[in-house]
């Protein structure tokens, strides 16, 4: 894996969650908070726009998930678990 850039570590320190993905068919994959909204606003609450984000990617893409962990970026402490077609 290639080394990352300087604007993507930015990207993951500024993230307050962590999305990982087991894909059916094998397939992991990372994906970091993303607070920003548009026009420069800022969110009141940057936590609960990531988490809203990473539910939506979660159900829009839900039949090809075996396991989805959310985690709080800072703290390494999960927040919950999409296992079986449901959040646990």
């Amino acid at each position: 894996m290639a080394p990352r850039s300087a604007s993507v570590q930015k990207f993951i320190a500024q993230a307050h969650t962590k999305l990982l993905v087991y894909y059916l068919d094998g397939g992991v994959r990372t994906w970091y908070g993303r607070n920003n909204l548009p026009e420069g606003r800022f969110a009141a609450d940057p936590r609960a726009v990531e988490i809203k984000r990473h539910d939506r990617y979660v159900a829009k893409t839900a039949k090809d998930i075996k396991v989805a962990l959310l985690y709080d970026q800072h703290t390494g402490e999960e927040i919950r678990r999409f296992k079986n077609g449901a959040w646990l």
